[in-house]
């Protein structure tokens, strides 16, 4: 090779390289899509003593909330990776975005599920935008129904949407940064902090300690929110909430218990709401049982309680039928809900 040519020759190879590179990063696209048909009833959204109210027919979201996402992680060297991700959530029913149908909570931005940038060392990760919540994420591991928003006891007595929870804060915390450590023998800790920007309260914290071990997990999560985050109406908020919780699987069973203790200072409210439930094979497929009361004291005395069963039925990995029916004793009312459907993830 001649001399003069060989610098040439090096940078062609370094471009070519690093072309390759960047083709190779890896970047994904996925989601889920599912409806059922059937009845969904509860409290909605408004007064304190707005009556139950039902509504029959195709329905988003009877095991998971229907959306789309991509994510991508670029390998920087040395241990250290940037990675992103943005989802968007989707009413299937409808084709319309977000999750909620007029005259609803606020309707979601586009990328309401996730979108931020982060980087991932030895030093854990740290991601920026809107992130997933950690305490909700600590309810989802330790409930029998998981991130069920229409059928979960759990999550329907305490995180806001059309089943009326009584929590002011949503599953993503928009305008936060996220921390979570390294994986240390089973145990990972992760803090959000989500700033006020100009609200004139508070920023809002969350945070999760979460400990898999073998069949075992346990899990404490809490919260000080000060402020409501967009698109929700601006106000000025001091809630504060602690979650203990865990599960075990015993092959035959897997059971999971919660304990929450809620309490709204400015409304003078505490709420203490037990969850327990169990997941066991039938079949091909899987038995879901789950129950929660929530006891409210203060300014306002009242009890909910909430029992939900459901099976679901694998037709492959990717593709399950499903069976869900609950019973939620609110105290304007009982909302009696059932729903059959079919969820698909790609």
């Amino acid at each position: 090779m001649s001399p003069r040519l060989a610098p040439l020759t090096l940078a062609a190879l370094g471009l070519i390289g690093a072309t390759a590179q960047a083709q190779t990063t890896p970047l994904s696209f996925y989601g889920t899509v599912d409806l059922g048909i059937g009845k969904l009833a509860s409290q909605p959204p408004g007064p304190p003593n707005a009556p139950v109210t039902s509504v029959t027919g195709v329905h988003n979201g009877g095991l998971q909330t229907s959306y789309f996402g991509m994510r991508g992680t670029e390998d920087l060297g040395d241990g250290l990776k940037a990675k992103f991700q943005l989802e968007s959530f989707i009413r299937a029913d409808t084709g319309a975005s977000g999750r909620f149908n007029p005259p609803g909570p606020p309707q979601d931005p586009f990328w309401s599920r996730s979108a931020w940038v982060g980087l991932e060392g030895g030093f854990g990760e740290l991601r920026l935008g809107n992130n997933t919540n950690p305490a909700w994420l600590a309810n989802v591991f330790t409930s029998a129904m998981g991130g069920n928003s229409l059928f979960s006891p759990s999550f329907r007595q305490q995180y806001n949407g059309s089943t009326r929870g009584y929590m002011a804060q949503d599953t993503g915390l928009p305008n936060s940064v996220s921390y979570s450590s390294p994986n240390l023998a089973g145990t990972v800790v992760t803090v959000n902090l989500q700033a006020a920007e100009g609200s004139g309260s508070g920023n809002n914290v969350n945070a999760s300690v979460v400990h898999r071990s073998g069949p075992l997990l346990l899990a404490a999560a809490g919260a000080r929110v000060q402020h409501v985050p967009v698109p929700d109406p601006a106000g000025t908020l001091d809630e504060q909430f602690l979650m203990l919780g865990a599960s075990y699987d015993w092959k035959v069973v897997k059971l999971f218990a919660q304990y929450t203790d809620f309490k709204d200072k400015l409304g003078n409210l505490k709420i203490k709401t037990p969850h327990i439930g169990l997941t066991a094979p039938l079949g091909t497929g899987q038995f879901q049982l789950a129950w929660a009361e929530g006891k409210t004291t203060g300014a306002a005395s009242s009890k909910r309680t909430t029992t939900s069963a459901g099976y679901v039925h694998p037709l492959s990995r990717r593709t399950q039928l499903y069976l869900m029916v609950a019973n939620d004793e609110l105290p304007v009312g009982t909302a009696k809900s059932y729903l059959t459907g079919i969820r698909h993830t790609f």
